[in-house]
């Protein structure tokens, strides 16, 4: 099994929070993922959005780790060490772009449920944050 590092950003604009639609399952996300060799979690959750939504932040404060499993259509499977983190919505139009299919803002009190386990995990955490 291998085992990676990745890194995500919960963006909130009062009561929403921006997610991205995975192009390679359909399902919702906080826009994230692997970390490249040698790179921070902080800088890999700002390397995403950008490169996921085109959005910069501000301060990154940390929601959690989430370690959880993945199998991929080809059958590998990974270990990952998700960390999660919130950003206030700085300005810009988000757009979906590299992985991401699509990009919408979401009332916290109504989140889609076509999410993975994972991702679950990271909307239990947020709603309790801001609760």
């Amino acid at each position: 099994m291998i085992r990676r590092m990745g890194a995500g950003v919960a963006v909130l604009r009062g009561e929403e929070v921006l997610l991205v639609r995975r192009g390679d399952n359909a399902l919702w996300d906080v826009p994230g993922g692997g970390a490249d060799a040698g790179e921070s979690r902080e800088d890999t959750a700002r390397r995403e959005l950008r490169e996921e939504t085109g959005l910069s932040v501000g301060a990154l404060r940390s929601l959690g780790v989430f370690p959880h499993r993945h199998t991929y259509p080809d059958g590998n499977v990974v270990a990952w060490e998700t960390h999660v983190f919130t950003a206030d919505f700085a300005g810009g139009v988000p757009r979906a772009s590299d992985d991401a299919a699509e990009v919408r803002w979401w009332p916290l009190s109504a989140l889609p449920v076509d999410v993975s386990g994972a991702t679950r995990a990271y909307f239990a955490a947020l709603t309790a944050v801001r609760a």
